[in-house]
């Protein structure tokens, strides 16, 4: 008897500490900040990464999908890699959602705190996915392993769809995304006009840079004309344009022509925008010998 009551006051307090899934989604949402395994010096596993676990242990697959979709972005995201992880999601379409909703969410790991998009993370969790799972089949050498991560963000089907949807995003996608989909992979011919627009139109640093890596003298008279004419008259205002003036700035100064190192400085003793970021610019200067 003594032994029953023993156990029956075990479950009682067991199921007292044990949260519902309404309670553990609240507790999220309270914190509101994407929390990896890892935080902290000390490398802790975080409480709100603990919660995410016991939620998703609670949670039926579709449920897993309902989540993603959720109205806090905290919950969408950790729902979303959760799906990209186990394979269960579509990710084109979890991506395609967040440029949509273009939403940011803070972000815990290791020892920085950061503010994302949420796009960025989708995107992210994937792209590193397949790297890292192309490198772990390779057992040579570093330079083989970053063969084969290269060859799997160039060949993988998935991988490509997320770089179209970037490509076409009617919205203004975060710069990294950009520098990731031009750096994967040559991409099909039928995407040359829109790849034109971005660099001649909307002053795109990287789809700039794709046409120069592989179309260089097709459209060598197009990319000088921009960087001649139109490139000082543009206007960079936002933080992802700062990180186009940048690019730009350095295309210019590495061409060692002096009509161009000309422009570079110009636009820099004309614009403001990229003082808030004047160590990285002065930086780049010096690298040429210039000092504003």
């Amino acid at each position: 008897m003594k032994k029953l009551l023993t156990i029956i006051f075990s479950l009682t307090i067991s199921l007292c500490f044990s949260q519902t899934k309404e309670q553990l989604t609240d507790s999220i949402v309270k914190v509101n900040r994407v929390e990896a395994d890892c935080v902290g010096y000390g490398c802790v596993v975080s409480p709100q990464y603990t919660r995410f676990q016991k939620l998703k242990k609670k949670l039926s697959d579709k449920e897993l999908i309902e989540l993603s979709k959720h109205k806090n972005p905290t919950l969408r995201t950790y729902a979303s890699l959760e799906l990209i992880q186990s394979q269960k999601g579509n990710v084109p379409e979890l991506l395609s959602t967040e440029l949509r909703k273009n939403e940011m969410v803070e972000t815990f790991e290791g020892c920085i705190m950061d503010v994302e998009p949420v796009s960025s993370i989708i995107y992210h969790e994937y792209w590193n996915k397949i790297r890292i799972e192309a490198s772990r089949k390779i057992k040579g050498n570093n330079y083989e392993q970053d063969l084969a991560m290269q060859k799997a963000l160039a060949t993988d089907l998935t991988m490509e769809k997320l770089d179209s949807i970037i490509i076409y995003s009617e919205k203004e996608v975060y710069w990294l995304l950009y520098d990731r989909t031009f750096e994967n992979r040559k991409h099909k011919k039928s995407y040359l006009p829109r790849i034109e627009e971005l660099a001649f139109n909307k002053n795109n640093s990287y789809a700039f840079d794709y046409l120069r890596k592989y179309y260089s003298s097709e459209y060598s008279q197009e990319l000088e004309n921009y960087l001649k004419t139109d490139f000082p008259k543009a206007k960079f205002q936002t933080e992802n344009e700062v990180f186009y003036l940048h690019s730009f700035i350095e295309t210019l100064l590495e061409s060692k022509k002096e009509k161009f190192k000309k422009i570079a400085i110009d636009k820099l003793r004309t614009d403001d925008v990229w003082k808030d970021r004047k160590g990285w610019f002065n930086t780049t200067l010096k690298k040429y010998g210039i000092e504003l």
